[in-house]
């Protein structure tokens, strides 16, 4: 593989590269690095490669003729065009992914800027990709090309002597940090090994590493794991385990009472068919704990029991007539699954008491609301999503939502947090509390984001 550093300072790379595995694949032929000067491309007698910025500012930025000629120089007499790439904090994030594409090419051109930046014709003239390490600013692109070669080298043919390293490395499925590594003494000042890697079970080896991987991403870098769907034996491995799966200790409790009418007075809002079902189907759906429906009035209670009685009994009908799943005896994504776990309890107290009861730990109450309150903390979705996972894994959640116009002062008061407001344009805020849920569930637990 070849790569082509276009940079003013070459003498910055040379120590990196001449030293460990690049210095071995350099001396083995594997990797061929090169370096081109924009200044050799200068006209004036002070080689010239910078200038102001039009439109003033503090700085210099980079001229386009001396740079375009040395990219272009990079090119000269190759039998394929290369791929320019401008290292930038504007650029796409370096990632795993985009470090096996690259290290699929067979020449590189990494262009180095300084100063303020370089003119934006040479990126619309003679750059294909900008590349970025992350959101902070560098003195330039030099110590951000160390990186990107390093990485890239790795995965060339020959460049490590065992290639399956580079398969259970962090990152190595694009999404997961590596699993914890020991080596000898079996016990260091106090600390042991754990048993299953001394035990020599291969495959109980290989189930344990990938569910600490899991674990260790969901603890250090949650962000990763939204990014995508856990695979069947992912999940089969990790489903008991709150770490990894934040959801799994998490309940949507909707408050009828004390919830607030449009006159701004304590009510108790009525029951609706709609909302138990469509709340029940997003928690199931994010894989909750739960969803609790509060309200004093028993009548209400009734009817929600009666709501999920007549799904029940559907489901069993279906079933005795074969149409059910093999594993569940109810048709697979039948509305009973969710409904199943739907609860009723009088008050929002009780509501709690009933899952610490059952976890052996006072949940952490996360209130939400369509308007900003006092009293407890707000929190963004990140903030809370960032809050989950350092959570405690035998702690659960709890996230509270009121009917009616809003969940009364003296509900959220009993809040650890209050969640800011979904909002979208300002003018108008008045989502259901259906489609507030489905969005702030997509927002804490979804995947693909």
């Amino acid at each position: 593989m070849r790569i082509t550093v276009v940079t003013l300072f070459p003498e910055m790379f040379e120590s990196a590269l001449a030293a460990s595995l690049l210095g071995k694949a350099r001396a083995a032929g594997l990797l061929d690095i090169d370096f081109v000067n924009p200044r050799d491309f200068t006209t004036d007698r002070h080689r010239t490669v910078d200038d102001a910025p039009y439109g003033g500012g503090p700085g210099m930025v980079m001229k386009p003729d001396p740079l375009i000629a040395a990219i272009e120089s990079a090119a000269a007499g190759a039998a394929e065009s290369p791929h320019r790439v401008l290292l930038t904090p504007g650029g796409r994030r370096l990632d795993q992914s985009v470090v096996r594409e690259l290290a699929a090419r067979p020449h590189l051109v990494l262009v180095c800027g300084r100063y303020e930046g370089i003119d934006e014709r040479v990126s619309q003239l003679a750059i294909d990709e900008e590349i970025s390490l992350g959101d902070f600013v560098l003195s330039g692109g030099e110590m951000a090309a160390l990186p990107l070669i390093d990485a890239v080298a790795r995965l060339v043919p020959g460049v490590l002597g065992d290639l399956a390293s580079t398969h259970e490395e962090s990152f190595s499925d694009g999404l997961t940090l590596e699993y914890p590594q020991y080596t000898r003494p079996p016990e260091y000042r106090g600390l042991g090994v754990p048993d299953v890697l001394l035990a020599g079970h291969h495959e109980r080896v290989r189930s344990w590493r990938r569910h600490e991987a899991l674990r260790r991403t969901a603890l250090r870098r949650p962000d990763l794991l939204r990014r995508r769907s856990l695979a069947p034996d992912e999940l089969a491995l990790v489903q008991d385990d709150a770490a990894v799966l934040p959801a799994s200790r998490t309940y949507l409790l909707l408050a009828h009472h004390p919830v607030v009418d449009r006159t701004g007075a304590e009510v108790t809002s009525s029951v609706t068919n709609l909302d138990i079902h469509d709340l029940a189907r997003s928690a199931a759906t994010y894989g909750l704990a739960g969803t609790i429906a509060i309200t004093p009035i028993a009548l209400q209670r009734e009817k929600i029991a009666h709501i999920i009685e007549v799904w029940q009994e559907e489901a069993a009908a279906l079933a005795a007539h074969g149409r059910a799943a093999p594993a569940s005896g109810v048709p697979s994504g039948h509305r009973s699954h969710a409904l199943a776990a739907v609860e009723v309890r009088v008050s929002i107290e009780e509501a709690l008491a009933a899952i610490a009861s059952f976890h052996g730990a006072p949940p952490l109450l996360v209130a939400t609301s369509a308007r900003l309150h006092g009293g407890p903390p707000t929190l963004g979705f990140p903030e809370l999503r960032s809050l989950l996972a350092r959570t405690a894994p035998e702690r659960p959640v709890a996230l509270l939502l009121g009917t009616g116009h809003g969940l009364a002062e003296r509900a959220i008061s009993l809040a650890n947090y209050v969640l800011a407001p979904i909002s979208g344009q300002p003018t108008f805020n008045h989502l259901s509390v259906r489609s507030a849920a489905a969005i702030m569930l997509d927002r804490l637990f979804g995947t693909g984001a």
